[in-house]
């Protein structure tokens, strides 16, 4: 089984976009099993709306809706007090906008009859704990909106009473749950480099200029413990003769360059910037294996 996981990043999901075009589109490849958090949760689901068998159609629609793409299409200021409002609002921004899309286009019934497995990860607020659901859940709508929440700056989703977020919280690349779903081969496309850049702290603000620094800092670290402990199970594998652990060929492709965009930014130009990027990065083959 072949499957594509998909890291958070927020708008830096884009370069995302760039890699598919060249391995779904050029190169025809294509996955049963597409797992994802955050934005990845997101363009996972995109992708899930297309029948297995058909990765062209699939990443047209997925870069047919990152064009179309904006600031305004995902977030709007709370009404009369604005950001102020997250005092006593669940978050810093009304994502409603966003949330009305993917009620629309991306529907269960579309989910479920792509011949695809989509598993996306969500953490709830009250309890912390993380939890994936996939195209046969109830509401699976509603958990891929919750997915793509990012943490406190866009609205959580209420599911089963409870108030549900970005599962790049406690899993930002969703490995193991590819792994535990039988993968043989796996994708995985994140969006940070290896080593973030500096960041200028210069007309920053507390909210959302250093929070959204902090939580891609806190995601970035996630991200690398994910990977090196998907890495150590293979190498464990090889060196044990299975002994419990499963090798399963996994290839990362993460930017060359820092995607230099606020997390919580769409425009045009940024988006074409990152897809062009991540194009690139795929057509140069810079993954690398675990």
């Amino acid at each position: 089984m072949k499957a594509l996981v998909l890291s958070g990043g927020g708008s830096k999901g884009a370069y995302q976009v760039g890699v598919l075009q060249k391995w779904m589109a050029e190169d025809k490849l294509d996955y049963d099993l597409l797992c994802g958090v955050s934005v990845g949760a997101l363009n996972c689901g995109v992708l899930a709306t297309v029948l297995l068998g058909q990765p062209v159609t699939a990443v047209n629609k997925l870069t047919a809706f990152w064009k179309g793409l904006t600031t305004a299409k995902v977030r709007k200021d709370w009404p009369i007090f604005g950001p102020a409002a997250a005092l006593w609002k669940p978050s810093v921004y009304d994502s409603t906008p966003l949330a009305a899309w993917a009620y629309k286009e991306l529907t269960p019934k579309l989910l479920r009859a792509s011949g695809r497995t989509l598993a996306v990860g969500a953490v709830c607020w009250e309890t912390g704990e993380y939890r994936v659901a996939d195209q046969t859940s109830d509401d699976i709508t509603s958990w891929v909106v919750a997915s793509a929440s990012y943490p406190a700056m866009l609205s959580p989703v209420k599911i089963g009473g409870k108030l549900w977020t970005d599962g790049g919280l406690r899993e930002v690349t969703p490995l193991g749950e590819a792994i535990r779903r039988g993968a043989t081969e796996i994708d995985v496309i994140v969006t940070a480099p290896q080593n973030p850049a500096a960041w200028s702290t210069a007309k920053q603000a507390a909210i959302p200029g250093f929070a959204v620094r902090a939580l891609d800092l806190m995601s970035a670290e996630i991200m690398e413990n994910d990977l090196k402990v998907c890495g150590l199970k293979n190498r464990l594998s090889v060196a044990l003769g299975g002994m419990g652990y499963r090798n399963v060929k996994v290839r990362v492709l993460r930017p060359s360059s820092e995607l230099d965009v606020s997390s919580l930014t769409f425009d045009g130009s940024s988006i074409a910037r990152m897809i062009e990027l991540g194009y690139n990065d795929a057509v140069r083959d810079r993954t690398v294996q675990l």
